[in-house]
């Protein structure tokens, strides 16, 4: 690594040796590398001025009184404030288990004495551009961090923030990603003769992409030029809207319901599974016809199914990130794993219901993350 190389990005070095021949000819080495150094003569020294300047790098003589290099490197890297200060061990010391010794305190490498200037300023700039590098990383993680953040955000605010007021119809959800933005999309919207359409859909993948056709998704549907009472021709205009991506790896599962107060139901599915039926303590698959998913390829007829629900019905719409979430076994919770939480808890009320789904969700997980987006949508009649 060229020494203009080492200039470009000027860091703070100590240098610590009780020998003060050793200390001169390491201060002696690096100096004119554009660097700041300091230099401690003990180990003490060296760790009190780690926790005032927390430098970049530490050149550290092992062998020392009061406090050894081993000593230091152990109290810097249990030290959350300098425990990220990369360490270069110096020793006279040729045997392989100090120097295995050292690396497992933390340290990043060893320099064995006696010193050679070339060895010392091409390790020192190996470990400085490595430390310039994961500071990069860092810093570029959290500006994306920041931004995915931001996105998500925006995406919230494309859900629906309150569900209209029909009859006794009484609505819940729950909305999960799996990262900050995702595929999964739900919308309960008003129709005339006091009815509402329900639309759960659930783009391929999770992330930026899904995001994007899921918000896509979203603005056709709301442009729908006349009321949505009839599902299978908003599936299929929605399925036409996306005719760019017919042929690409993309698609989205959907399912859209129509129910008015007296529990006239119709629905119809587009590869999406259909909601389950809470009738009491009886929970069962809502019976419906299904087609492909959208966005493959034109689709010339979509079923409709037509149900009469019960005054204290209740539908659960979800997408497949419920059921096929895993625990550390592999094992996915499926639809028996929602079936046996929602005939356990049927009595609860709407928002208590749906905790406690998520609960028993997540209390079989047992701490394993999601790998995908996760919706709940529960109507009570």
């Amino acid at each position: 690594m060229s020494r203009a190389r080492l200039m470009a990005k000027p860091a703070t070095i100590l240098v610590v040796d009780d020998s003060p021949v050793n200390l001169q000819v390491l201060v002696r080495t690096l100096d004119g590398t554009g660097h700041r150094i300091l230099a401690a003569t003990n180990g003490i020294s060296a760790l009190q001025i780690a926790m005032r300047i927390k430098p970049d790098l530490i050149l550290l003589d092992v062998m020392m009184p009061e406090m050894d290099g081993f000593e230091v490197c152990r109290r810097i890297k249990s030290d959350p404030a300098i425990c990220d200060v990369a360490v270069i061990f110096l020793s006279a010391l040729g045997d392989v288990g100090d120097k295995v010794a050292g690396l497992e305190l933390g340290a990043v490498d060893y320099i064995t004495k006696p010193i050679q200037a070339e060895e010392v300023l091409a390790r020192v700039a190996a470990q400085l551009i490595r430390l310039q590098l994961e500071r990069e990383v860092r810093q570029s993680r959290d500006s994306l961090d920041r931004e995915l953040g931001a996105a998500a955000a925006m995406q919230r605010l494309i859900l629906p923030r309150s569900f209209p007021s029909i009859g006794s119809l009484n609505f819940a959800a729950y909305y999960q990603t799996s990262r900050y933005v995702g595929g999964d999309y739900f919308d309960v919207i008003r129709l005339p003769e006091n009815r509402c359409g329900i639309l759960v859909a659930d783009v391929s993948g999770h992330g930026a992409p899904s995001a994007i056709v899921m918000a896509m998704i979203r603005a056709a549907f709301h442009a729908y030029s006349q009321p949505a009472i009839h599902p299978a021709p908003v599936l299929r205009y929605l399925n036409e809207q996306f005719r760019f991506l017919w042929g690409t790896s993309m698609l989205a599962t959907l399912a859209y319901s129509v129910i008015d107060e007296s529990g006239r139901m119709s629905i119809s599915c587009a590869g999406h599974p259909p909601p389950l039926l809470i009738r009491n303590a009886e929970v069962c698959e809502i019976v419906s016809e299904s087609t492909i998913p959208l966005l493959l390829m034109e689709i010339a007829d979509i079923p409709t199914t037509e149900h009469q629900l019960h005054p204290g019905d209740r539908l659960l719409f979800y997408t497949d990130g419920i059921i096929e979430r895993e625990n550390a076994a592999g094992e996915m919770y499926e639809v028996h794993g929602v079936q046996k939480s929602l005939s356990q808890s049927h009595h609860l009320e709407s928002e208590e219901l749906m905790k406690s789904l998520v609960k028993d969700l997540e209390r079989f997980a047992d701490g394993t993350e999601p790998n995908d987006d996760q919706t709940l949508l529960l109507v009570t009649l």
